[in-house]
């Protein structure tokens, strides 16, 4: 009998006990508040991969970099605003040329392949914080790779890639146009994929009751 009473004693002291703490997920505001304030962040990091493939594409080739500017300004020779600059001598032949334009949408296009094959993979990050740094880094590739399908100016990496293949009006590079508005779509769905799982990582029941299983014991 004594056996018996102290199981008992124990069980109910087990069932009436606190679970263990654990940190609350961030709510949604909190999540969408510390993505802005990465943003800025991101923004470099984008920039300076943007231009730095410019650069390791120019190397490739046998071309040499002779200014690099990782930030916003204008062009001191053609007067144009641009988020970022690099320019080279050394490209030879249009081939060289188009590389080095469309290079960054190369690198846009591996970083966001690597993006999809790690949120299919059982290491992608369980936890909202770091969900919120891969999902906020991988909207910035994406947004450098879409972006140039609605940009028209002649200083448009893009519009200088399309010219040297022959494609001069914009009817021309209407197909071009299309077929990257397609690509962007793509991305952009993988990208939506990981902004809901990032949400629903937070999404728990915090009012819930903690779960008490019964006790069961015996005396032989």
């Amino acid at each position: 009998m004594r056996a018996a009473t102290l199981a008992v004693a124990i069980g109910a002291l087990v069932a009436a006990a606190p679970p263990p703490a654990h940190a609350e997920p961030p709510s949604d505001g909190e999540l969408v508040l510390i993505g802005l304030a990465l943003a800025l962040p991101t923004y470099g990091v984008g920039v300076v991969t943007h231009e730095g493939t410019h650069v390791v594409a120019a190397e490739l080739v046998g071309a040499d970099a002779i200014e690099f500017r990782p930030w916003p300004g204008r062009d001191r020779r053609t007067g144009a605003f641009q988020m970022g600059l690099t320019r080279v001598r050394g490209l030879e032949g249009d081939g060289e040329r188009i590389f080095f334009y469309l290079a960054p949408k190369l690198t846009d296009l591996v970083l966001l392949g690597g993006y999809l094959a790690w949120y299919e993979s059982s290491a992608y990050p369980s936890g909202s914080y770091g969900q919120l740094v891969v999902t906020v880094l991988a909207t910035g590739f994406w947004v450098d790779f879409a972006k140039d399908t609605l940009a028209f100016s002649r200083h448009n990496d893009l519009v200088k890639a399309t010219r040297l293949m022959g494609l001069d009006t914009e009817w021309e590079r209407l197909p071009v146009r299309l077929a990257f508005a397609a690509a962007s779509a793509g991305l952009g769905y993988v990208v939506w994929r990981g902004h809901e799982r990032l949400f629903a990582s937070n999404d728990v029941d915090r009012d819930a009751p903690p779960l008490v299983l019964p006790v069961v014991s015996g005396a032989f």
